[in-house]
């Protein structure tokens, strides 16, 4: 065998290794981009997961916010209520107590009942004889209301007559 035929079997199995090392990187490669897209994958499902739970905390603090704006007004509302009833009821106390007070006076003063009993008979004929007057007047404007009435179906009858005439 001569030096250029031992050379034909080394070359062949350098090209056979060669061959071999392009294929297993060829595969190496393919393995290493479907690993990259399976975590560029999995990256994107983890940022809409997180996008996701970022906005429910969103609206959860808005929905929060809104509660506490709710109650602090509700709170607002209650407490003007509160502060309403506690000045009515310091002013009932108020007039009970001058009630109280003028029916004291009054019951301690005869005289000062004798005297709102005469007025108040005074006020009562006054009242009757008031009565009567609306009385007479309220005939009188009935009477006055059928005079107009009667006045009316007159001139509609001579504007009736006038027309036929002319």
């Amino acid at each position: 065998m001569t030096g250029a035929s031992r050379i034909w079997p080394w070359l062949a199995l350098a090209l056979a290794l060669a061959l071999l090392l392009a294929v297993q990187t060829q595969r190496l490669a393919k393995v290493e981009t479907s690993h990259a897209k399976a975590a560029a994958a999995q990256a994107q499902k983890a940022q809409a997961a997180t996008e996701k739970k970022a906005e429910a905390v969103v609206e959860h603090g808005a929905a929060q916010q809104e509660n506490t704006h709710d109650y602090t007004h509700e709170m607002a509302r209650l407490e003007a209520g509160r502060t309403a009833d506690a000045a009515r009821i310091a002013g009932l106390q108020h007039d009970i107590r001058s009630a109280a007070t003028r029916n004291a006076q009054l019951a301690s003063d005869a005289a000062a009942c004798r005297g709102l009993a005469d007025q108040h008979q005074r006020l009562a004929a006054l009242a009757a004889e008031g009565a009567g007057l609306v009385g007479g007047l309220s005939g009188l404007v009935q009477k006055r209301d059928a005079q107009v009435i009667l006045l009316r179906g007159q001139i509609a009858a001579d504007r009736t007559l006038l027309e036929q005439l002319n």
